[in-house]
């Protein structure tokens, strides 16, 4: 983030020519596919050569100031205040095939980042802030390339139940039923067979 030193004084040459590249991995390699969105939510205001951001005119009402800018509940809250703003670009950019988003032509200040629509296969990540321009090292990058906050996540695609009447016929489990009217009537025969014999027997002796 943009610190408040004295010492170190932004190049107002480069006001207006400053660049956002967003980079989207997993695990290392580049994820390509899905949009990103971004959104001006700080002004860059300068006190005795200090540096700070204060929230832009359409929010103000609900953030007079920021706070700690790194905390991710205000990227969070920030994104729930998107309505009020207007994109940077008409269009969300989507990711190329390098896994980068760019943003361009940008004026001081501090940005959020909203991922429109994730990359197949992948889930969204959470919003996140970048400021230009970023001091490092006791200079000004005025071309800043940021990654999400929050990791990536692969979707897990939930799996298909069995079609009715297709695939493999299931194991059969608990008791038949259709074998007990068969084995009645066996049984049946047996006794009516045992009572004639019985009686053939009688009328014999």
């Amino acid at each position: 983030p943009l610190s408040a030193a004295a010492h170190a004084v932004p190049d107002e040459s480069r006001n207006g020519h400053c660049s956002i590249t967003v980079s989207m991995t997993y695990k290392g390699k580049a994820v390509r596919g899905g949009t990103l969105a971004l959104y001006k939510v700080g002004d860059v205001a300068e006190d005795d050569g200090n540096y700070s951001f204060v929230p832009v005119e359409e929010i103000q009402a609900d953030i007079p100031e920021f706070g700690d800018i790194e905390s991710p509940d205000l990227a969070g809250r920030l994104a729930e205040l998107k309505g009020k703003l207007t994109p940077v670009t008409s269009d969300p950019v989507t990711v190329d095939k390098d896994g980068n988003a760019t943003f361009s032509d940008l004026t001081f200040g501090l940005y959020l980042v909203v991922q429109k629509t994730a990359a197949p296969g992948y889930g969204k990540t959470a919003p996140f802030l970048v400021s230009v321009p970023y001091l490092y090292a006791d200079e000004y990058q005025y071309d800043v390339t940021s990654q999400p906050k929050t990791d990536l996540e692969r979707e897990v695609k939930p799996t298909a139940p069995p079609s009715p009447g297709g695939g493999k016929k299931l194991p059969q489990t608990g008791q038949l039923w259709w074998p007990v009217p068969v084995l009645a009537c066996a049984g049946l025969g047996c006794i009516a067979v045992g009572l004639f014999r019985r009686r053939e027997a009688r009328d014999e002796g």
